[in-house]
């Protein structure tokens, strides 16, 4: 049991779990005052399906980090330094994906918060205190997300590359990790672009990509590239 490595499992799980949560948020393309309202309005069902949207991510980007730390066991020089690079990246990635939920999780939760003009410890003053208490939670968490898919995505195409300057491509299957590339650059350009429609069309594409990765991983059609001692 000690033996099993998670990477496969966490690559292909996660994304089914993060996709499922994504596309039942109701807030997931509202922005502003509908957004923070849609989260108000659903408070009561919301909590489960954002522990399983927690778990989808943490085993995703886990799933990523790990498949780093594998890529960087043998690697040497300048692919070494890039793997480390996307590693922060990952992990900057994940901490962006908590804070952005912490903040929903402050919205949902001050559904339940008193309201009371009195001096009371854990209430609201009034109704106008607790909206806009929720507003700023809310724009908080876009605010932090906004970066998500800028270091995502150049963790993306840091490992694309890497597994590219690794081994060239022989074969179709020698091109998946290679695809992380254009994947990537694609995802980067989302805050640039700054269209909500594009990011609900691509984000399932990078979860696609890390979930045939894992799937590939779990047949034994996709093996870690390594680099070999002679890499610069």
């Amino acid at each position: 049991m000690s033996e099993k490595n998670l990477t496969p499992y966490f690559l292909a799980i996660g994304p089914l779990l993060l996709v499922g949560a994504y596309m039942n948020w109701p807030a997931a393309d509202v922005i502003g005052n509908r957004g923070m309202q849609s989260l108000a309005d659903a408070s009561d069902t919301l909590m489960p399906l954002l522990i399983v949207a927690t778990l989808g991510t943490l085993m995703v980007l886990g799933g990523l980090y790990l498949l780093i730390g594998e890529m960087m066991h043998n690697a040497i020089g300048l692919n070494k330094q890039l793997l480390s690079l996307a590693s922060v990246l990952v992990a900057l990635t994940m901490a962006f994906f908590i804070v952005g939920m912490g903040s929903n999780v402050s919205v949902i939760n001050a559904e339940d918060a008193k309201v009371d003009e009195a001096d009371e410890s854990f209430a609201f003053e009034s109704e106008e205190d607790k909206v806009e208490s929720q507003n700023i939670a809310f724009e908080t968490g876009n605010t932090v997300w906004q970066m998500s898919p800028v270091t995502w995505g150049l963790s993306m195409i840091l490992v694309g590359l890497v597994s590219f300057m690794i081994k060239r491509p022989e074969s179709a299957m020698d091109y998946a990790m290679p695809a992380l590339m254009p994947v990537g650059t694609l995802f980067l350009s989302i805050p640039i672009i700054n269209s909500p429609t594009l990011f609900g069309n691509v984000f399932p594409i990078v979860l696609l990509t890390h979930l045939v990765l894992g799937g590939l991983m779990l047949a034994g059609k996709l093996a870690v590239p390594r680099a070999s001692s002679t890499d610069e």
